[in-house]
């Protein structure tokens, strides 16, 4: 059995992360890598835009080109999600197929089950929910979403940590009509933050992840290949720093 590997470094900008995405899915897919678990590190706010979400319909594009707040495109579906640094916890599972359940409601449940009892454990009473997100009595705290070949799996989860709420309404036009106390009461009802429930620090949220991996699977570290974010960048050039890509419905 192909030993588990944890990345926990690297700061990058929204493209190159999420055309990290494909290159580990593929390199695990090439049967080059093995499972994988890997942690976001960002270098400016931005705008994870849904596979299938038209930009015009989810982006306040005037605001977030004044902020110069990146919007890219993932592989994956879903929902837009903003994210910033220090104020977010993205991670990504890259697996092989034959690791994961067929039954996608099922595979959502297993593959966030170590974060959320990580959550748990930290102090924060949180549970799965149908069919993608990982919520608290008080709201959301986080969703995931999926990319599937016939040899690789990507699961990928971002978690609010302390998210600035007022400014998600800002970037996404769901809050573009006003910002109104009751729009971000409202906001607030549905989304809750791992700091409303845990005094933890996110580098320590962070680490007992990196542990419930280690711990289950025996993993071990490893920093990217040069030949992973070479990849990477051509891909940041071909397609994921491109309009093309980011707006094409």
């Amino acid at each position: 059995m192909t030993e588990w590997t944890i990345v926990d470094s690297g700061t990058y900008d929204e493209p190159t992360q999420q055309a990290l995405e494909r290159v580990l899915l593929d390199r695990v897919a090439e049967g080059a890598i093995g499972p994988t678990l890997r942690i976001w590190y960002r270098d400016r706010p931005a705008v994870a835009l849904g596979r299938f979400q038209a930009y015009d319909d989810e982006v306040a594009a005037d605001y977030v080109a004044s902020e110069n707040i990146d919007v890219v495109r993932r592989i994956t579906g879903g929902g837009a999600m903003f994210v910033q640094p220090e104020r977010v916890i993205t991670y990504s599972l890259y697996l092989p197929a034959d690791r994961v359940t067929d039954d996608i409601r099922q595979s959502y449940r297993d593959l966030d089950e170590w974060a959320i009892e990580t959550l748990q454990e930290c102090g924060v009473d949180a549970f799965h929910e149908p069919l993608n997100d990982i919520s608290h009595y008080e709201g959301k705290i986080g969703g995931s979403a999926q990319r599937r070949t016939d040899d690789a799996v990507l699961h990928h989860t971002t978690m609010s940590y302390a998210l600035d709420i007022p400014e998600m309404l800002r970037v996404l036009r769901v809050g573009a009509d006003t910002l109104s106390d009751e729009a971000i009461e409202s906001a607030d009802r549905r989304v809750t933050r791992i700091t409303d429930h845990t005094a933890a620090s996110r580098s320590a949220v962070i680490d007992a992840l990196i542990d419930g991996i280690r711990d289950r699977h025996g993993a071990t570290e490893r920093d990217l290949t040069d030949d992973e974010l070479g990849r990477a960048r051509t891909l940041v050039d071909e397609q994921f720093g491109t309009d093309a890509w980011t707006r094409q419905l």
